[in-house]
């Protein structure tokens, strides 16, 4: 994880613009978790580029727009909710990165089944910012995600 975010800085640093906070719309970013939640694979998965990567921790990536859809589907049909936060929102010009805490609940106020960090390195596309690198990393979160309550 640490490597990621030290990749990603860089790419920042190599911009010739100015790193600006936050590089990503947060209601953009925060459309993921809310898409999830109310169980809609089809928004999560319009948030990645068509060759975007999702890496969770125990599997194989999921390469391209589809498989993440299919592989989100399969996560919301367990019930799960979650909660992600943003630490560090930077970009420069059509390059930015996400990095902070996540938490999964078992289900609606329920309990924590897994919660971690995550980088997601996010691009413009025909001037619409994409996900094209979602890497998420089990472990003690950087910060505490605060608890499920929606």
């Amino acid at each position: 994880m640490r490597v990621t975010l030290i990749v990603a800085t860089g790419l920042l640093a190599a911009c010739s613009r100015p790193i600006t906070q936050p590089g990503v719309p947060p209601e953009l970013k925060h459309s993921w978790e809310v898409a999830f939640n109310r169980g809609d694979a089809a928004s999560v998965a319009n948030l990645y580029a068509e060759d975007a990567q999702l890496i969770m921790p125990g599997s194989p990536p999921v390469r391209g727009k589809a498989a993440i859809r299919a592989a989100v589907e399969v996560m919301i049909k367990t019930g799960s909710k979650v909660r992600i936060g943003a630490d560090q929102n930077r970009g420069s010009g059509s390059l930015a990165y996400v990095f902070g805490p996540y938490s999964v609940f078992d289900h609606e106020g329920g309990q924590v089944v897994e919660s971690g960090s995550f980088v997601e390195v996010w691009s413009r596309h025909d001037g619409k910012w994409l996900i094209d690198l979602d890497l998420n990393a089990v472990g003690q979160p950087t910060t505490a995600a605060p608890a499920a309550s929606r």
